[in-house]
């Protein structure tokens, strides 16, 4: 694959016309052949499952490696500290880190769990058992955010979109949700942290062939261990929506409340949190995804939010 595809396909990200991506996507093709040169790569593949610059899929010399390169709203560097430290225990394994260029070479994984395991409960299991690992990175490795911090940037995210109005206005009961729960987290802080991966989904999740799954993106700040697993459940649209296809709005409600009790209890966490963060987590993924341009999907996951209104 040559390098002037991988640039054209970064170039044609739906967010590619928003101010704030211009300095990035300028800079990108020179990123791209510093990191080429720097660590001798041929380009076999791009990903362009998350929502930022591809993903590479290289080999150097005879080795299998992955690129993943500093992003808009990322730190890489933040990432590559947690990779480090996990040492591939719950975590992709970091090969190397080019950090004057603004690059990682990765071990190469397999694809993601989206892929593998469509079932979204099913996915839940496997991200509980990985979170299980990744919360026993020592507290250093984390970026200190002050107790109630992560509660208030959600916040801040849904009380922006309410008064800008407009294409929120179709789900004013969901954002009217979203910021009471999270004014409660913001008030009410829990003190027992760990190093949450803080974005724990099905996409950030690869297979490891013969041996099980590793995280990839691990945003790596001090939370509780409810907000990790907030966001795991998070992502349960699909059983939502068909549930809502026969299923009383009532009985959508009191299914997803099962899923938290459930993994709530396995992972002996508070389930009252764990809904909230599961909730402002949906809400605020929809206004992000809206911001960068997935307008489809940051529509699907506002109904999904319309669902568990109560």
């Amino acid at each position: 694959m040559e390098q002037s595809e991988v640039v054209a396909l970064a170039r044609a990200r739906p967010w590619a016309d928003q101010d704030w991506a211009a300095p990035l996507l300028d800079s990108f093709p020179d990123v791209l052949a510093r990191t080429v040169d720097h660590w001798g790569l041929v380009i076999e593949r791009a990903h362009l499952d998350g929502v930022g610059l591809p993903v590479l899929e290289v080999r150097r010399g005879e080795h299998p490696a992955a690129v993943k390169f500093d992003d808009a709203g990322t730190d890489l560097t933040q990432q590559v500290r947690v990779m480090r430290a996990a040492e591939g225990r719950g975590y992709c394994r970091l090969l190397d880190h080019a950090e004057h260029i603004g690059s990682a070479l990765l071990e190469r994984l397999g694809p993601s769990l989206a892929r593998t395991t469509p079932d979204g409960v099913a996915q839940v299991e496997v991200l509980v058992d990985l979170l299980e690992q990744a919360w026993e990175l020592p507290l250093s490795v984390a970026d200190d955010e002050q107790l109630g911090e992560k509660a208030s940037q959600l916040l801040a995210i849904v009380e922006t979109e309410v008064a800008d109005g407009g294409w929120v206005n179709g789900h004013t009961p969901a954002f009217t949700h979203a910021a009471t729960l999270a004014r409660a987290l913001v008030e009410q802080p829990l003190t027992d942290r760990v190093v949450v991966h803080g974005d724990a989904h099905s996409l950030n999740v690869l297979e490891r062939p013969g041996v099980g799954h590793a995280f990839i993106d691990p945003d790596g700040f001090l939370c509780e261990r409810e907000y990790d697993a907030g966001v795991a459940l998070r992502d349960l649209m699909a059983e939502l929506e068909s549930l809502a296809r026969t299923e009383s709005p009532a009985t959508v409600r009191d299914w997803h409340r099962s899923q938290v009790d459930r993994v709530s209890a396995r992972l002996e966490l508070e389930a009252d949190r764990v809904s909230a963060w599961a909730f402002v987590e949906r809400v605020s993924t929809g206004v992000w995804l809206h911001r960068l341009g997935f307008l489809d999907e940051a529509e699907r996951w506002l109904r999904s939010a319309d669902l568990l209104t109560p």
